[in-house]
């Protein structure tokens, strides 16, 4: 029984020995958001998607025009982008929304805004 306790106790001892505690500066988590960019044909509007959030935006009659060029649908994300974030915002219910709009937003959405 004292060679399980001595044992025991050379265990604890050395573990301690041989692990140093960590001294050097910690790491800040890595902080990530992504974007997803569809163009609703049906509805002739622009969906964007973050997370459990579907944000989505009516197009002006040029901007439904560009959109089907590379170049165009470039300049409408980076001009969408922001209004995410700044951009007046009204939560409306799936069940008002088409049935293409609540398939560009995923099922994994939670909340639906539309954009003014």
């Amino acid at each position: 029984m004292k060679f399980v306790v001595v044992l025991a106790a050379l265990i604890t001892i050395s573990y301690g020995q041989t692990h140093a505690p960590h001294t050097g500066s910690t790491h800040e988590p890595s902080v990530h958001q992504s974007f997803s960019f569809s163009y609703d044909y049906h509805t002739q509007k622009m969906v964007v998607v973050n997370h459990q959030n579907c944000y989505i935006f009516s197009l002006t009659d040029q901007e439904k025009l560009d959109v089907h060029t590379n170049t165009g649908m470039t300049t409408l994300e980076l001009k969408l982008l922001p209004l995410v974030h700044s951009g007046t915002k009204t939560e409306v219910q799936k069940s008002s929304l088409s049935a293409s709009i609540v398939h560009a937003c995923g099922q994994n959405t939670k909340h639906y805004f539309t954009m003014d």
